[in-house]
């Protein structure tokens, strides 16, 4: 981790908040990390609300003196398929969750941080056409693609290797797609940020899985002129002194208190480390 983003994440982490002194507006785009998903709170009776999660947007939100105010459209479980038809396959967000698939989709059982009837990109363009203020938009989309792939082939390396490729060419159009309507059909002419995905284990498999998908979505963002924020180095660097595991470094959701085992989502501190790498990358413009 680089000494401006070890900076930016010490003084979020002791800092709650800076003060705004603009009107500019923020757009969260994506699935559950963007979300910020602990599942931990989903075995809680009653079940929670919406707005008991919080994830990278609302740090980012909270230490950036150039945003006023922000939305998280963001829903658990989408893919880039259903980012832009609701009735694609998805993990969890209007259709059942692959690995708990008795659970409702997460859309109707617990909500979002605002509701909208239709896709997520519907939304997008619709919110931006209407706040022409918004500066920032950033976007997490894709880990889904690869969960999908992974439950599809019953985590068989052979065939996801055998398979991958197609997965990642339909996420490449799915994408241009995505980042086509945000610049062309909702005017966004702010910084668009892509939010690289990081590894949630040393795995050599799910660090090459992770790679291809960043390398894709790099390719894809560079055509319409996006900012990368590298949540995958960050977790990396950040995981160095723990023999590279995320868990040890408490960077994931803990799921045993002596951090052998852990969630693949972000820990407050692993959103504060997406949340530095998004303030980098904004603060490029």
């Amino acid at each position: 981790m680089n000494f401006r983003l070890g900076s930016m994440l010490m003084a979020i982490l002791a800092s709650p908040a800076f003060p705004q002194n603009s009107q500019d507006r923020y757009l969260a785009l994506g699935d559950s990390v963007s979300f910020g998903l602990d599942p931990t709170l989903l075995l809680n009776s009653p079940p929670p609300k919406a707005s008991d999660f919080a994830g990278y947007p609302e740090i980012v939100r909270a230490n950036s003196k150039k945003i006023a105010e922000s939305v998280n459209a963001s829903c658990p479980g989408e893919t880039s398929a259903s980012f832009l038809d609701p009735n694609a396959l998805n993990n969890g967000c209007t259709h059942p969750n692959v690995a708990f698939p008795d659970l409702d989709p997460f859309k109707d059982w617990i909500g979002l941080h605002v509701e909208y009837p239709l896709s997520q990109m519907e939304f997008a363009v619709s919110h931006l056409l209407d706040n022409r203020n918004t500066k920032l938009v950033t976007l997490s989309i894709g880990a889904n693609d690869l969960i999908l792939l992974q439950y599809q082939c019953a985590f068989d390396p052979a065939c996801m290797n055998d398979r991958v490729n197609g997965v990642l060419n339909e996420y490449a159009d799915n994408l241009s797609r995505i980042l086509a309507a945000i610049r062309i059909q909702g005017r966004f002419n702010g910084t668009l940020v892509l939010v690289k995905y990081y590894s949630p284990t040393s795995d050599p498999l799910s660090i090459q899985l992770i790679s291809a998908l960043n390398a894709t979505m790099e390719q894809v963002g560079n055509v319409f002129e996006a900012e990368f924020a590298d949540g995958f180095t960050a977790f990396q660097k950040a995981s160095e002194s723990f023999g590279g595991n995320p868990c040890k470094a408490h960077l994931l959701v803990p799921l045993s208190l002596d951090l052998s085992v852990c969630d693949v989502h972000p820990s407050r501190i692993g959103q504060a480390v997406l949340a530095a790498t998004v303030l980098e990358a904004f603060g490029k413009k």
